[in-house]
């Protein structure tokens, strides 16, 4: 079973819609029809309605004129299944969450989740290819950090910071705008809008860890902020084009791998493999350039020019650094 199936995620979701509103009052097709569209996927109607319909799901009756009311005495209510506690079990033994929630917080979702095993446990993985010295995410003036910032980006405040940079430390008003994380680092970032010379004009990245202080401003963030939000900080100019061959299931691994990032992929019937256009910022070209090395010849890099010329020099140290070993043994 997948852990998010659509039958218990988007499909539930829906008729769950439909059974609240036709418990209020009587529903037609055609309205089951919009609730479908707008909770769900196009075809999501073809599936869901003729079972609710019919006699497949009895959860509806029928009362005259083409409307439906359901026979159920109180409006739904839809549990966590137990793959979905063992998953989020799982996730509250990542050391991240914490960064997330207060220990009142965790303590209560521990004792929700107290009789369930967890999906997976952290030992489970083995990070090959990630740095060692990662943010030191359970010191407690990290996590108050952290949590400053979170408010900060939720109520759209200034920052005051408390910065260590190569000068020493020192002090300064953001905008914040984006935290991001860095698997390969093992640390998160704060992106922000310096303020220089009269505006929040600066683009700028912290790293969390040598914040040494912060706190919220009264000052609100400038309108422009927020059109940095959701994009990246620094977007290369062109995507990464891959040609995914499918084997070994490259395609659903790439696509899980690289769930982070914005991209586009369409199948190519002549050559028998998916194109996939990984858009990026420059920040990430050489953690991205390492994943896709770690996918092997199931994944080719068409471009552009000199991301590719990158991967091929990767190669060729790689194969000097193989050479060489085993002259030396």
């Amino acid at each position: 079973m997948e852990l998010f199936h659509e039958i218990y995620s988007s499909y539930i979701n829906v008729v769950q819609c439909i059974l609240t509103e036709a418990h209020q009052s009587p529903i037609t097709l055609g309205r089951m029809e919009e609730i479908a569209a707008e909770n769900a996927f196009a075809e999501s109607a073809l599936a869901i309605l003729p079972k609710l319909t019919g006699d497949d799901w009895p959860l509806l009756t029928p009362c005259g004129d083409h409307t439906f009311r359901s026979r159920l005495a109180h409006p739904t209510h839809i549990p966590l299944s137990t793959l979905q506690k063992s998953w989020l079990k799982a996730l509250l033994e990542d050391r991240r969450i914490r960064l997330f929630f207060s220990d009142s917080d965790l303590a209560a979702l521990e004792e929700m989740l107290k009789d369930t095993k967890p999906l997976y446990r952290e030992e489970d993985f083995y990070y090959f290819d990630r740095y060692l010295d990662g943010d030191p995410i359970e010191d407690p003036a990290y996590r108050r950090h952290f949590g400053i910032i979170l408010k900060a980006l939720q109520e759209n405040c200034v920052l005051l910071v408390a910065y260590e940079g190569k000068q020493g430390i020192s002090h300064f008003e953001v905008a914040p705008y984006q935290i991001q994380y860095s698997s390969k680092d093992d640390k998160f970032r704060l992106c922000c809008l310096k303020y220089s010379r009269g505006a929040f004009r600066l683009n700028t990245q912290l790293n969390l860890a040598k914040i040494k202080d912060c706190r919220l401003s009264s000052e609100i963030c400038p309108a422009h902020t927020a059109d940095y939000r959701f994009r990246p900080v620094s977007r290369a100019p062109e995507p990464v084009l891959l040609r995914i061959s499918g084997e070994r299931n490259s395609l659903e691994r790439c696509m899980l791998h690289f769930a982070s990032y914005e991209k586009h992929t369409e199948y190519d019937e002549e050559q028998g493999c998916y194109l996939c256009s990984i858009y990026y910022d420059r920040t990430d070209e050489t953690e991205l350039l390492i994943d896709i090395l770690s996918f092997g010849p199931v994944v080719q890099v068409l471009g552009p020019a000199s991301f590719l010329e990158q991967i091929k020099e990767r190669v060729r140290r790689q194969h000097s650094c193989d050479i060489n070993g085993m002259l030396y043994r």
